[in-house]
């Protein structure tokens, strides 16, 4: 019997330890339209969904009443949704409102433990600008007001282990903008600290983590932009360094140890290196992103497009910012987040072992990322013969695919792993 149980434990061990996380899907919020001189909802917010094994896209929920669109997570097949001055619940897969909660003024949301934690702003002042609710009705746990929490409207919050931190900017009074980083100890529900980013750190918008310490990209006065690094255990500013002189709100993101942000006055992407401290170079890349997001799971980084009128574009890219394939989404796409869910090595579920083929359909050409580099690769037709095979390049990130010899029709994808994917032909 003592044996037994070992043996179960250790299998349970062992299948626990073989589980990793697959991207389901990638959650995109359209901003849409709002005309604030006419007062007019011209194009209303939207959620959709991309899949990243099929290249297709789905509108999967219109929210009537919100202007905008703020910011979206996505855990346990649940997706929380900040927009204009409300904040849902929604279910991952049966696309089901589960909860939904008027926040005036609601700006940025994170995950931490069973809350979901926010930060406020809104012009002419709010009462307080930081909460928490829980996740599972959206009900108020508590308020920070002015004097025990920020004193000014706030954007970005990050959680590092049983901390918050939140952007103070003061975003709502121009031209007399903020910039700390205030601290909440979250079991607790106090508010413990705040840090200065120093006379060139107005503004503060995104928060990353990296190594350790917190990153933090400024918009200043929009004249310019720049990035802060601290040590939050310390509580200590290391550094606020000018990066560029415009640079465009919300596209900023945290890339293999580079923060991607946009540069207004070029039109092109920078990117500043973390590990140095300096601006690393500017991309060739012809995209002007509104919304970036890396996908480590597949080697791609995902970027969005819009006209912030008639409508919005997602590209799946290289880190380098080279396009690999480009789907319509909703009008100004501005925020993204992976849909991440578990599987394990002894699981028979197709969806557990499926590769990401972009685009698809596809022409000549198709990107397959991952496949583990080396793996043979082989091209089923849809009676099940094989019309190719080749082996991967010994590297990381996408691999590209000559189609040029199939037929148009169905084909499945396999690796030498295991990992399947579908693909379509398709010839103009």
């Amino acid at each position: 019997m003592y044996r037994s149980f070992l043996s179960v434990a250790f299998m349970a061990a062992a299948l626990a330890l073989s589980a990793q996380l697959s991207v389901h899907r990638v959650w995109v919020l359209n901003e849409g339209r709002f005309d604030y001189m006419t007062q007019t909802q011209e194009v209303p917010v939207s959620l959709g969904a991309y899949d990243p094994s099929t290249g297709a896209y789905q509108h999967v929920l219109t929210l009537s009443g919100p202007r905008f669109g703020n910011d979206l997570e996505v855990k346990d097949a649940v997706v929380y949704v900040a927009a204009d001055d409300q904040l849902l619940k929604i279910d991952a897969d049966s696309h089901m409102i589960l909860a939904q909660v008027t926040v005036p003024g609601i700006r940025r949301i994170a995950l931490w433990n069973d809350q979901v934690l926010l930060t406020r702003g809104e012009l002419g002042g709010l009462s307080h600008y930081f909460e928490a609710r829980q996740q599972a009705d959206l009900a108020l746990i508590y308020e920070l007001a002015p004097g025990n929490g920020p004193d000014h409207a706030s954007e970005d919050v990050q959680v590092v282990g049983d901390e918050a931190y939140i952007a103070i900017n003061n975003g709502f009074d121009w031209p007399n903008y903020t910039g700390q980083i205030g601290v909440v100890d979250l079991p607790t529900g106090t508010y413990v600290n705040e840090i200065d980013l120093g006379p060139n750190g107005k503004n503060p918008e995104r928060i990353f983590e990296a190594n350790g310490d917190l990153f933090v990209f400024n918009n200043k006065d929009f004249s310019g932009s720049s990035i802060s690094r601290l040590a939050p255990a310390a509580a200590t500013l290391h550094y606020t360094q000018d990066i560029a002189l415009n640079s465009g709100c919300g596209a900023s993101a945290l890339v293999d140890g580079r923060i991607y942000y946009l540069e207004y006055a070029l039109y092109q992407m920078g990117r500043f290196d973390i590990s140095t401290g300096q601006v690393l170079d500017t991309l060739s890349s012809p995209l002007a992103p509104y919304a970036i997001l890396q996908d480590s799971h597949n080697g791609v980084v995902y970027m969005t497009t819009t006209d912030f009128a008639t409508s919005g574009e997602l590209h799946v890219t290289d880190e380098l910012g080279n396009v690999l394939s480009t789907v319509a989404v909703g009008v100004s796409p501005g925020n993204m987040a992976l849909d991440l869910r578990s599987s394990t090595a002894v699981a028979d579920d197709a969806e557990q072992k499926r590769m990401a083929l972009y685009p698809n359909p596809a022409v000549d050409q198709v990107w397959l990322s991952g496949a583990e580099a080396g793996a043979w690769i082989t091209v089923l037709d849809a009676t099940g013969r094989r019309v190719q095979a080749m082996r991967t390049v010994p590297q990381d990130g996408p691999v590209l695919i000559d189609l040029a010899g199939l037929a148009p029709g169905s084909y499945t994808v396999q690796a030498g792993d295991g990992r399947t994917g579908r693909l379509q032909v398709v010839r103009p």
